[in-house]
Formats: structure tokens, sequence, C-alpha cells
């Protein structure tokens, strides 16, 4: 998918490769928030962070935390189609 500034679908890809950049940096917040925008438009892609995205406690542990970041690392790459 090549990456189009006024696209939705860019920006929600976009949005996964934030989000794994915040999580993997240790800021929970703004990670969670470009996941959930990630989410919205990709809707059918969501069933991997729902844990997450419903219980974001789980990522105080850094393993974990680093875990989902690749999580969503790898969706951006998906959609991305690399």
């Amino acid at each position: 998918m090549a990456l189009d500034k006024k696209s939705l679908k860019s920006d929600a890809v976009a949005n996964y490769y934030r989000a794994a950049l915040y999580l993997a940096q240790g800021n929970l917040e703004t990670g969670l928030l470009f996941l959930r925008k990630a989410c919205t438009v990709f809707s059918n892609k969501t069933e991997n962070f729902e844990e997450i995205l419903t219980k974001p406690e789980i990522l105080k542990e850094e393993k974990v935390r680093l875990f989902w970041a690749e999580k969503a690392l790898d969706q951006y790459q998906r959609q991305k189609g690399i």
C-alpha cells in the first residue's frame, strides 16, 4: 500500500507504527491512543489488540509492553504490504 497523505487508511497504517514506537518507549497513553485510532479503521484486524485496549494495566511489565509493540509493528508491516 502506498502511503497517501489524505488517505484515512494510510493514516491508520502510520498509527500502527506510531503505536509501536510509543509502546516500546514506555509512553503507554500515547501508544494506546494511536493503537485505538488504527483499530477503528481496521476494525476486522483488532482482535489481536482487544486484550490491551480493554486491560491496559497489563502493559506495566517491560517484556509484555515490548511484545505488544512488536505486534503493532507486525500489523503495520502487514497493512503496508512489506
